[in-house]
């Protein structure tokens, strides 16, 4: 009799030993798909916000400015396509806080709202306006100058 009990004794912690070995392996797996679910996701946000600024600075330098009137190295402006010579809209840069944004001064009102941050590089040379944004995302863009 003191056989059977004992071997159902290392039966049961034979079990035991699988059955923590399969939650183990349960729960390394949900964690190893959470992290690959956690990164996508992460990233899927970072192209999105990238894709967004670029969407921004084509969409402003393509409909809403007629020509460059004046560039630095840290703005670019020009005329407002509306057919108003006193509007101004364009681009300015702040190299220390990597942030661009959108500018835009008429009669009536005068402001500026981000398009992005973590921009990298911001140039414009004449002819065309060049953005980088994480050091991986680069936009070579042609505005027309008046000069």
């Amino acid at each position: 009799m003191k056989t059977n009990n004992g071997f159902l004794l290392v039966e049961i912690v034979f079990e035991i030993f699988i059955l923590s070995l399969t939650i183990l392996i349960v729960l390394g797996t949900f964690a190893g798909t959470f992290h690959v679910v956690k990164s996508s996701l992460i990233d899927m946000v970072e192209l999105n916000i990238v894709s967004n600024s670029l969407m921004a600075v084509i969409y402003t330098a393509k409909n809403e400015m007629k020509n460059v009137t004046s560039f630095d190295s840290s703005s670019v402006l020009g005329d407002l396509k509306d057919g108003s010579s006193t509007s101004i809209v364009g681009f300015s840069y702040n190299p220390f806080t990597k942030r661009l944004n959108r500018y835009r001064k008429s009669i009536s009102e005068s402001g500026s709202t981000l398009i992005g941050e973590n921009v990298t590089e911001f140039s414009y040379d004449g002819e065309f306006l060049n953005l980088t944004i994480l050091d991986k995302y680069t936009l070579k863009l042609y505005i027309k100058s008046q000069f």
